[in-house]
């Protein structure tokens, strides 16, 4: 039987992220994927801008999955509302399944106040839910309110978000951090690890955050354990950067076309 995995996330028109880069993971994994629908990202006069959906719609696409479909996984992405937040906790505590959050932080298009506001909801009422966390650099900064430049202040940072409350924590290093690797960190509240690849000096990079928090829970609906489904999950993020998408603004969009499950991508 075929397992059945959902993303909650926003929809990003360009399909480098959101839930058109988890689909792409998942179809990747030869696993089945859902969606709930909670925003849409466009471009406007050469910025991005966030649509939200109405509350009411969000709740009615997980009562229809809820009522329909038994999952195997789930993968939180880009919520962006408070109402949704909150239906998307409600629906959570119906399974018993690996959950998977991303969290995004930090809107431009949104003042500080409602950042912060945002920001607590999100920890208080679905990071004790979730197996993982999967914050990049910047909102690792966010949680922990420290500024992360080393190895070590990641850790001290790994440290601060596991208090929040979920099991554990991966925050995205990537090519932020100085030096020529792209790292990523582990842990558990007892060990540290760190994942680590050359950085590349392509811009095929849109997405590669989104990619890496759906592959990781791909890998975990699959029976892979933590560990090996991050390894899994660096080596597949790495391999879509490589293989990347340009688009016309000289940026680009991870893509990953038929190489996930190769043994060598570890």
């Amino acid at each position: 039987m075929k397992k059945m995995i959902l993303t909650i996330a926003g929809s990003d028109t360009l399909a480098g992220g959101g839930l058109q880069s988890d689909l792409k993971t998942f179809e990747n994994y030869q696993l089945f994927g859902l969606t709930a629908i909670t925003c849409i990202a466009v471009v406007k006069d050469h910025q991005f801008e966030i649509k939200d959906l109405p509350a009411e719609v969000i709740s009615e696409q997980l009562d229809t999955i809820k009522e329909t479909i038994k999952l195997d996984g789930i993968k939180i992405g880009l919520i962006h509302s408070l109402e949704g937040i909150e239906l998307v906790r409600e629906f959570l505590t119906h399974y018993k399944v690996p959950i998977v959050l991303d969290p995004v932080l930090a809107f431009k298009e949104t003042d500080q106040i409602y950042n912060q506001t945002y920001k607590d909801a999100l920890v208080e009422k679905l990071f004790p839910l979730a197996e993982v966390v999967t914050p990049n650099l910047k909102e690792a900064e966010i949680l922990s309110e420290m500024k992360i430049t080393t190895i070590a202040e990641m850790k001290q940072a790994a440290q601060k978000i596991l208090l929040l409350g979920p099991k554990t924590v991966v925050i995205k290093g990537g090519e932020r951090l100085s030096g020529t690797l792209a790292s990523d960190l582990y842990y558990d509240g007892e060990q540290f690890e760190l994942f680590s690849k050359p950085k590349l000096a392509k811009p095929t990079i849109n997405g590669a955050g989104c990619t890496f928090a759906s592959s990781i829970a791909a890998n975990l609906v699959q029976g892979k354990p933590l560990i090996e489904a991050i390894a899994k999950s660096k080596a597949f993020v790495y391999h879509a950067i490589e293989n990347g998408v340009y688009l016309n603004t000289a940026e680009g969009n991870v893509w990953y076309g038929g190489i996930a499950g190769r043994e060598e991508d570890v």
